[in-house]
């Protein structure tokens, strides 16, 4: 199918503040996305942006089902135009960007990141009491509660819990929305710093069949209080989620923890050396590149997605990866976001707007449509500050 050969401009804005305000103004403002359309009376679109939840008709379209994205199922996704961009790329809600699904793909990486109840009840239980046995200190574990369309976010879903008893009642568990993970330790600092932590790091998905997925720049924040051995369930302590939750929680708020600092000064706080600190970040590129592979035969078996790579059409996806540092400075994955929060300040605002940015550079947002055949080739000739992690459906070893 030809392909246009004048810069696009024409967008559909799905708005809804939280997910697009910043990169909206930087597509309008930056970019020449700024012709208004309107699709169902039968307007031409280069664009579509704002995410397919704020595309109906009523507040969190999760199933399509209204409005423009009722409208643009109705037409078929497969006669979608080769200029067209659609943002996200689906399939996220129904794999890894839910809590039980992370955790049933995890286990095919590694057996014992989490626990799904009822099914791994019967392990769970026999690795609390392996480890109630051996440890001087209490092991603490992370119950959680999600599943695609249960839709929980900044820290709900999750408790700290120190024993089998306080586990969902058999009924309950037999929903399948609960997982278990053991609290693993964090590489700490000394003095100050001995306290827990949570990194960042931004993905995004440029195209699904075949996959290509780019990682942008780690930051950390830390949490409120240092790890108190006389009570090592104190939220403050082990929650290292945003401001309005440790609000929440009650605890004090010092900025010198929970700010977002960048990777090199976390890196100084937490005294790993150069050569630590790259081979975490190798590994963290290989396990977030993993995930995204194993979730493939799902991730493009989507409707939208199927419909976007018969019609030489685009997508692109901008998610978060929450993640930590053991004290063996591997990666662990707590959650991959779907939607960010897209208007963050300070350092992390920085970083944000930057990989958005250069997100759209490296896709050519700013150029006359590049065919699907040459995308793979711009992308890596214009990677900005974004690292593949697979290109075409292969693993980068780097």
């Amino acid at each position: 199918m030809k392909i246009k050969n004048t810069k696009r401009s024409k967008v559909h804005w799905c708005y809804w503040r939280p997910h697009m305000f910043t990169p909206m103004n930087i597509l309008r403002d930056e970019f020449g996305y700024n012709e208004e359309v309107d699709i169902k009376a039968g307007d031409d679109w280069d664009l579509i942006f704002g995410g397919y939840t704020n595309c109906g008709d009523k507040k969190f379209d999760w199933k399509m089902e209204t409005g423009l994205n009722k409208f643009l199922g109705e037409q078929g996704w497969d006669k979608l135009q080769p200029h067209q961009v659609w943002f996200p790329c689906m399939g996220c809600k129904e794999s890894y960007c839910n809590k039980r699904d992370l955790c049933l793909l995890m286990k095919e990486i590694d057996p014992n990141y989490c626990f799904s109840l009822p099914d791994d009840r019967d392990r769970l239980l026999e690795n609390m009491r392996v480890a109630e046995g051996q440890s001087l200190k209490p092991q603490l574990w992370v119950l959680k509660e999600d599943y695609p369309d249960k839709h929980l976010h900044m820290g709900s879903g999750v408790r700290f819990i120190k024993s089998e008893m306080e586990l969902p009642n058999k009924q309950d568990q037999s929903s399948g929305a609960f997982l278990v993970q053991p609290l693993v330790n964090h590489k700490m600092g000394s003095d100050t710093w001995k306290r827990r932590h949570e990194l960042r790091m931004y993905v995004c998905v440029t195209s699904t069949t075949p996959l290509r997925a780019y990682t942008y720049t780690v930051t950390g924040t830390f949490a409120s209080a240092q790890i108190d051995d006389a009570n090592p369930v104190d939220p403050c302590s082990i929650d290292t989620h945003g401001i309005l939750v440790r609000r929440e929680l009650g605890c004090q708020i010092n900025n010198t923890f929970s700010s977002y600092y960048s990777f090199d000064d976390f890196s100084k706080y937490v005294e790993i050396t150069e050569s630590e600190k790259q081979n975490f970040l190798t590994a963290t590129n290989r396990l977030i590149g993993k995930v995204l592979l194993q979730a493939q035969p799902k991730i493009q078996n989507h409707t939208v997605n199927k419909g976007i790579a018969t019609s030489g059409a685009a997508c692109f996806s901008f998610l978060r990866v929450d993640f930590a540092m053991t004290e063996a400075i591997e990666p662990y994955i707590y959650e991959i976001n779907e939607f960010p929060f897209a208007n963050e300040k300070g350092h992390l605002g920085d970083v944000q707007r930057k990989a958005y940015r250069e997100l759209f550079q490296m896709i050519g947002l700013d150029q006359v449509p590049i065919v699907a055949s040459e995308r793979s080739k711009y992308e890596m000739d214009h990677l900005g500050g974004w690292s593949p992690v697979v290109i075409d459906d292969v693993l980068i070893n780097k």
